[in-house]
C-alpha cells in the first residue's frame, strides 16, 4: 500500500507537498571530556602470632580499569578529484569529505583541516551494523538557540495500521492461508482452477468489492482497456462516487490511459520487473494464469479529504472464495476516489504514481513469494524501497514536474528528522521515524547511482534475506561498494545536504537517463530543504542500528580541529563545502 507520504503495499499522504519555507543556521560544539581511571589493587597476608601454623589470608580487588579509547591521528580523504586536497586540507572549492573507518573498540580521533575559512563544515558518526551503540559519555553538544527539535511526527492513524497489516499478510501471512486452506495442489494435477469473477465482464456489468473496512462496495465497470501483452485491464468505480459525480467518466478516461497505453505504467513495469501474475502451482488455491487486472475506485473512509491512503494491493484477492472467504477473486489494485476527486493536481499525481507503486508489491508478491517461495519474500523496509524505486523510475514520464523522492520523501526526511533511524527497521509513521522517508530516499539515492541494470537485479536476484539480496546486487552494480558503503555515502549526501553541482563521484542525487527512463537530478542543498533540515538539538544516548549523529562544525583562522570519541563499530566523516 501507499501512503503517501507512504504505503503497506499502500499509499498515504497526509500533508500536501509544499515548498518555500524559511531557512535556519545552526552550529553545535561537541567536546571531549577526559578518560581512563583505575585503581590499585593488592592483596596482603597477615600471620596469626601462634604456635598452630595457620594463615589468614585478605585478598581486596578492584575492578580493572576499562582499556582507554584508541588514539588516532588524521582522516583519510573519502573522495578523489574533489575538494579534500589532502589528508589535512580543503583545496578551496568544490565539496571535500574525510573519514575514518570503524574500529572493533572506541577511538579517539584527532585531526585538523587547514583553508576552510567561511566554509560549511558537518561531522557525522555513522552506525555501520545493525546493533544499537552507544554513544561515548563524554561526548555532549550545545546548540544555538535557534535550532529546533524535528517536528513530532502525527499519531499512527488507524488507516496506516490497516495498511502495515495488509503489508504484512503479502509478505508472509498468505502463507497461513495457504495452509488454513484446501491443500494446495499443482494446477497440472487436477482440474484447472476456475478464472477471475470479472473474466468475459463488458462495460456496465457490476460487482460487490470487499474493502478493509470489511464492507462490501457496490461498483460498476466504467472502462475497458487493453495493455501491451493483450492484458484485459477493467476500471471499476463505487456506484455511489460515481452517481453523486465525485468520479466523472473523463477521469477514469484518464487513469485508463495513462496505466494501459503503449509506453504507459503497466507496459513500464512489466518491462522493468515481468508480469503481475501468470502461472503458479497453487491452482487449488489461487487464481491461476490468464486473468484481466481490476483497479478499483473506492471512497476508502469518507472523511471528505484527499490523500491519506491512496491505493492499496492486497493478495488475499489472489487466492480462490474456498480459500480465503472474503476474497474479491480478481487480480486487482484499488485507488482511493476522494484523493482523485479533493486532490487537485497532486492528487492525480499521486493517484498515478500509486498506480506504479502498488503494481510493484502486486508483482513481487507473483515474483518472489509465490514464483520462487516465500522465503524471498522481501522485508517491508525493502519491499516498500522497491515500490518508491518503481515510481521514481516512471514518476517522469508520468509527469515531468513531480517526482517523488525529490518531492515527498527527502522533504519528509528532512522533515521528521530521520537521521538517527534504522533503514531495516521498518515502522512506517513511528513515534520517532518515518521510514517511507529513510527507506525512499535511499532508494532515489541507489536509482541514481548504480541504475536501471541494478534495479532490475535487484527484483530478480533469487536470493534470501532482504539485506543480503541488496548487498550483493550493490556489489555487483559497483565492484568495492558493499550495503555499508552505498549506505555511508546516501547518509553523507543527506545529512550533510551536499549541493549537487560539486558532489563528488560516489555522492549525491545526479540527474540520470536509462534509455526511456529519466531520473531528475535532487540537490539537497536547496533552500526549500535547509529550511526543513534540522540538525539534532542534542547528542542522542545511542546510535540505531545504521544511525547516525550529525553536528555543524566551525573552524578557527581557517582551521578545523578537533578530538572527537568515535564509538566501536561507528564511522566517523567530515564534510566540508
Amino acid at each position: 500500500m501507499r501512503q503517501n507520504l507512504a504505503r503497506a503495499s499502500a499509499c498515504v499522504r497526509p500533508f500536501p507537498r509544499v515548498s518555500g519555507w524559511a531557512g535556519l543556521a545552526a552550529m553545535s560544539v561537541l567536546a571531549l571530556a577526559a578518560c581512563g581511571g583505575g585503581g590499585d589493587g593488592g592483596s596482603g597476608t597477615t600471620a596469626t602470632p601462634s604456635t598452630a601454623t595457620t594463615t589468614t589470608t585478605t585478598t581486596t580487588t578492584t575492578p580493572p580499569a576499562a582499556p582507554a579509547p584508541l588514539l588516532v591521528t588524521g582522516l583519510d580523504p573519502s573522495c578523489s578529484g574533489c575538494g579534500a586536497a589532502s589528508a589535512s586540507s580543503y583545496a578551496g572549492a568544490g565539496t571535500g569529505i574525510w573519514g575514518r573507518a570503524p574500529g572493533s573498540s572506541d577511538m579517539d580521533v584527532q585531526y585538523a583541516i587547514s583553508g576552510v575559512a567561511g566554509r560549511s563544515i558537518s561531522l557525522m558518526l555513522t552506525n555501520l551494523s545493525n546493533t544499537l551503540v552507544a554513544m561515548p559519555a563524554s561526548v555532549s553538544s550545545s546548540v544555538a538557540a535557534d535550532m529546533l527539535s524535528p517536528q513530532a511526527l502525527s499519531a499512527v492513524s488507524d488507516a496506516e495500521a490497516t495498511q502495515r497489516a495488509i503489508g504484512e499478510y503479502n509478505r508472509a501471512g498468505w502463507v497461513d492461508t495457504l495452509q488454513n486452506g484446501p491443500e494446495p495442489r499443482l494446477s497440472t494435477m487436477g482440474v484447472s482452477a476456475p478464472l477471475s469473477a470479472t473474466v468475459g465482464l463488458a462495460v456496465g456489468a457490476q460487482k460487490s468489492w470487499y474493502h478493509t473496512d470489511k464492507t462490501t462496495r457496490p461498483a460498476t465497470l466504467r472502462t475497458q482497456v487493453t495493455a501491451p501483452g493483450n492484458v484485459r485491464v477493467n476500471f471499476w468505480v463505487e456506484d455511489a462516487e460515481f452517481t453523486a459525480g465525485n468520479i466523472t467518466q473523463a477521469m477514469v478516461d484518464g487513469l485508463a490511459a495513462a496505466f494501459a497505453n503503449s509506453g504507459g505504467i503497466y507496459d513500464k513495469l512489466v518491462n522493468i520487473g515481468g508480469p503481475v501474475w501468470g502461472p503458479n502451482s497453487y491452482g487449488g488455491t489461487m487464481l491461476p494464469d490468464g486473468q484481466p487486472l481490476d483497479i478499483v475506485i473506492l471512497n476508502f473512509n469518507r472523511d471528505g479529504q484527499p490523500f491519506g491512503t491512496v491505493g492499496y494491493f492486497w493478495s488475499m484477492h489472489n487466492f480462490l472464495k474456498s480459500s480465503a472467504q472474503n476474497s474479491n477473486e480478481a487480480i486487482s489494485l484499488y485507488l482511493d476516489s476522494e484523493t482523485l476527486s479533493l486532490g487537485g493536481a497532486s492528487g492525480l499525481q499521486s493517484v498515478k504514481t500509486v498506480m506504479a507503486h502498488e503494481g510493484t508489491h502486486m508483482q513481487n508478491f507473483y515474483r518472489r513469494q509465490v514464483s520462487m517461495g516465500a522465503a524471498y519474500a522481501y522485508d517491508t523496509w525493502l519491499e516498500e524501497m522497491t515500490a518508491m524505486q518503481m515510481e521514481d523510475f516512471q514518476s517522469h514520464d508520468i509527469d515531468p514536474t513531480y517526482n517523488p523522492i525529490r518531492d515527498l520523501r527527502l522533504p519528509d526526511f528532512y522533515r521528521y528528522g530521520a537521521y538517527n533511524c534504522n533503514v531495516l527497521q521498518f515502522t512506517g509513521f513511528g513515534a520517532s521515524c518515518e521510514s517511507y522517508s529513510v527507506s525512499g530516499s535511499l532508494g532515489g539515492f541507489l536509482n541514481r547511482q548504480l541504475g536501471l541494470a541494478f534495479y532490475k537485479d535487484l527484483l530478480t536476484r533469487a536470493t534470501t534475506g532482504s539485506k543480503t539480496v541488496l548487498d550483493q546486487a550493490i556489489r555487483a552494480a559497483q565492484p568495492g561498494w558493499t550495503f555499508e558503503q552505498a549506505l555511508l555515502n546516501w547518509k553523507v549526501t543527506t545529512t550533510a545536504a551536499l549541493p549537487a553541482a560539486s558532489a563528488p563521484a560516489g555522492f549525491g542525487y545526479p540527474g540520470r537517463t536509462d534509455g526511456v527512463y529519466v531520473l531528475p537530478q535532487i540537490d539537497p542543498s536547496l533552500p526549500a530543504y535547509a529550511a526543513l533540515r534540522k540538525l539534532p538539538a542534542i547528542a542522542p544516548i545511542f546510535l540505531q542500528g545504521y544511525g547516525t549523529y550529525a553536528a555543524a562544525r566551525s573552524d578557527s583562522n581557517g582551521v578545523y580541529s578537533d578530538k572527537v570519541r568515535v564509538p566501536a563499530g561507528a564511522a566517523l566523516s567530515v564534510v566540508v563545502y
